[in-house]
């Protein structure tokens, strides 16, 4: 399974997750993928997870406002770091307690993150997914924007995707507001528009048909 994606701001390129490994994925027009880098233990390629004791990771998600930062989250504790040309290094030193930064996150009874994405529209605001639901928080102020609601009500896409939660959720290069979402051994594609409205656009099939270059590490 895909753990966390995350598209390399101005590259055609996706850091894969899974378990303990990483790998870096090159997308060429219209939908060939290729594995430039990888598959590396976390913690050989990511001096920020490694000295913040991430063995492996749940979600990774950009900052808003800022494509060359990221939050990276692993049980309950996350870290914020930058990439620049691919070395990663910390905004805010070290791991903090999800209860620390993301208050919000943990009196909705979200303990730690399964995936989240940037809203599309929006210059502050996150989705959050964990088991059966999600939530809206504006990042900037760390406060709800909506409250917290079942997939199954909020994104019918992914319900009719056949998944009733989501590993992973990242953007697809190109195709504004077409995001990948994985879910066990299969992955979707699904539009979101900024009126907040989602609609399946690929249905539901295994990895191992559309990234070839994840075979044999996911």
């Amino acid at each position: 399974m895909v753990d966390a994606a995350y598209r390399i701001a101005g590259k055609n390129e996706y850091y894969i997750f899974a378990g303990r490994h990483y790998g870096r994925v090159k997308m060429t027009p219209p939908n060939h993928e290729s594995l430039v880098s990888g598959p590396k233990l976390i913690t050989k390629g990511w001096n920020t997870l490694n000295n913040s004791g991430f063995g492996s990771v749940n979600t990774v998600v950009p900052v808003p406002g800022h494509d060359d930062q990221l939050y990276v989250f692993f049980g309950g504790r996350y870290v914020h770091i930058r990439l620049d040309n691919y070395d990663d290094s910390f905004v805010i030193d070290g791991a903090h307690s999800i209860e620390s930064g993301w208050k919000a996150l943990v009196q909705t009874g979200f303990d730690t993150v399964d995936a989240a994405l940037k809203v599309p529209g929006s210059d502050t605001d996150i989705y959050f997914f964990r088991g059966l639901h999600y939530v809206r928080i504006n990042s900037s102020s760390g406060k709800l924007t909506g409250k917290v609601t079942p997939i199954k009500t909020g994104w019918p896409s992914i319900v009719k995707a056949g998944f009733d939660s989501v590993d992973a959720i990242v953007s697809i290069i190109d195709q504004p507001g077409h995001y990948y979402v994985f879910y066990g051994s299969r992955y979707a594609v699904v539009r979101l528009d900024n009126a907040g409205h989602d609609t399946l656009i690929s249905a539901a099939k295994p990895i191992s048909d559309g990234w070839t270059s994840l075979d044999d590490w996911v």
